[in-house]
């Protein structure tokens, strides 16, 4: 029994392996440990932290994270644009989870003067959601969990695609801002989702990942669906009225069709939701 005793001993005393991640920016990160106290700083990644099993460990999420419900009962501690500085502190976090396009320059220099330990990540592609649930799984222990949802994710991903893939290709417009009128280039994840569904952005070439364009342009464009995001109704109504008030040639512009922007414009799972939605859009422009 003793010799038993000395042996867990041992094997309690070696040293933990430690992990080094990449993060989307290409910065190394040492983890000794899995995170215990971890805070978020945007939307989609709170939803990608607690898909990847680490729910838990969650102390603090930035504003608007609204999902799961579990993630709006914890503290929030700014947004995009301003951090609440004294209630981070106070909150003790052993790993911060940045957003590369909400986190400035100046919030990025002051994690590293003090020394908070913090990850930039930045999905950009479908491709990006599952890899960035299994790194998150790896940094903090929960790979079981985070597999899981990774390999969901992958799989109704392949049913949408086997559904759509050998359809005839729609041009499809997608509307993100109605004035002024804001589109998405070829390398915005929502033109992912518009390629997965079997459909061709008409704007893709765009040189800027968000861009805007004129009535004329997307007249000239000619889309056979004319696809946005609308929360509510009235928001619906409110683009399709605008819609309508485009050129006379225009009536030859396609379907519409409309999805919430919280199942599309979000890089997390549930953007297979609004692929979904959108696949169906599209394919009613088919019949």
């Amino acid at each position: 029994m003793q010799k038993w005793i000395y042996l867990l001993f041992f094997i309690l005393s070696l040293p933990v392996a430690a992990l080094e991640i990449i993060d989307d920016v290409g910065t190394p990160i040492t983890f000794t440990s899995p995170p215990q106290r971890i805070i978020s700083l945007a939307p989609n990644l709170t939803e990608l932290a607690f898909a990847a099993g680490m729910g838990s460990r969650m102390v603090a999420v930035s504003a608007y994270s609204d999902f799961p419900a579990a993630a709006q009962k914890l503290p929030q501690v700014g947004d995009a644009f301003r951090l609440n500085w004294e209630q981070l502190l106070a909150l003790k976090p052993d790993l911060i989870l940045a957003w590369g396009s909400g986190l400035s320059a100046q919030d990025r220099a002051a994690f590293e003067k003090l020394k908070l330990k913090f990850i930039v990540l930045e999905p950009r592609r479908l491709d990006d959601i599952p890899r960035t649930l299994r790194m998150l799984g790896k940094i903090a222990a929960t790979s079981v969990a985070a597999e899981i949802a990774a390999q969901d994710f992958e799989q109704q991903r392949s049913v949408l695609r086997q559904k759509y893939q050998n359809k005839s290709r729609v041009r499809a417009y997608f509307q993100i801002n109605a004035t002024p009128l804001l589109t998405i280039n070829g390398a915005h994840i929502i033109s992912d989702v518009l390629q997965l569904c079997g459909a061709r952005n008409v704007f893709e070439d765009t040189p800027m990942l968000v861009t805007t364009i004129s009535d004329e342009a997307l007249v000239q464009a000619q889309p056979q669906i004319m696809l946005g995001i609308a929360a509510t109704k009235n928001q619906e109504i409110e683009t399709s009225d605008a819609w309508r008030k485009l050129p006379v040639r225009a009536a030859r512009l396609g379907k519409t069709g409309f999805v919430h922007p919280d199942i599309i414009s979000r890089a997390t799972p549930r953007i297979l939701l609004g692929a979904s939605q959108i696949c169906a859009h599209i394919d009613s422009a088919r019949q």
